[in-house]
């Protein structure tokens, strides 16, 4: 009876509070197919390029960190101005898209997501922090660029990552 009340009370928040999905485009969800309408960032950027990509950030207001977890490369750029605020490019070599989402969905798993458009995922924790992520897939390799904020984040700072989000493009 817990477990089905409290799936109630999930959907109930994720009805109300909710991933939106407006008549306009929505501000922190970037378009898959990178057709460079995102690609406008204020201020000074750097163009970054990773393994296999290349992502545009602005220099400053943004850390950025490498690590390996679990045998994947994770690239981040923490937002300097406000905690919990970050852009993130992870890398699966060697994978493929439903392997590469099971592993990163499982990094995450206190979120509950919802399918957005079947391109883009967001999820939302009950205190209501947002994790939205796209994948992108060249060959064998499955990058998985993701932003995560906390819930009193500004509709501007939300547009801001979804801007650098979608100059993310594959090398080619």
């Amino acid at each position: 009876m817990k477990k089905i009340t409290l799936i109630l009370v999930i959907i109930a928040l994720l009805t109300i509070a909710g991933c939106k999905d407006d008549k306009q485009k929505n501000l922190y969800l970037p378009e898959a197919k990178n057709d460079k309408i995102y690609t406008t960032i204020g201020g000074e950027s750097e163009s970054h390029k990773g393994e296999g990509y290349t992502i545009t950030v602005p220099e400053k207001d943004y850390h950025y960190e490498k690590e390996y977890d679990d045998g994947a490369l994770e690239e981040k750029w923490e937002y300097t101005k406000k905690d919990d605020v970050e852009i993130k490019v992870t890398t699966y070599k060697n994978s493929d898209e439903i392997s590469a989402r099971t592993k990163f969905l499982k990094d995450y798993d206190e979120y509950i997501f919802e399918d957005l458009l079947g391109q883009s995922l967001c999820g939302q924790e009950l205190d209501g922090d947002t994790l939205w992520f796209n994948i992108h897939i060249s060959g064998e390799t499955v990058y998985i660029v993701s932003g995560e904020f906390p819930k009193n984040t500004s509709e501007d700072l939300q547009k801001e990552l979804s801007n650098i989000a979608g100059t993310f493009t594959l090398a080619e």
